[in-house]
């Protein structure tokens, strides 16, 4: 898979934000799992495939969003965002 630049930039942007909300961050839940769509949207990425992937790795912190709002809990999300990461990381 071959990124643009602006696609590169918005995928790092991504595993950035990870490491910021593992890190304990200001950023509620919604506004971390919501801005990750966000760049995938910004990205405009035209791989099916790919999108698709992104949101089998997505939709379980949204699932626990939609369930439990913005009360975090890293410990219950941690295997979440670790698969969220691992994906992100093999496609860079």
């Amino acid at each position: 898979m071959e990124f643009n630049k602006l696609q590169k930039k918005l995928w790092i942007k991504m595993l950035k934000s990870i490491e910021s909300y593992r890190s304990g961050g200001t950023l509620l839940f919604s506004d971390f799992i919501y801005g990750l769509e966000g760049y995938l949207d910004a990205g405009e990425f035209q791989d099916e495939s790919l999108i698709l992937q992104w949101y089998n790795y997505w939709t379980p912190l949204e699932i626990f969003y939609s369930t439990n709002g913005d009360d975090k809990a890293i410990e219950e999300i941690d295997k979440y965002l670790s698969e969220m990461e691992s994906f992100l990381k093999s496609k860079i």
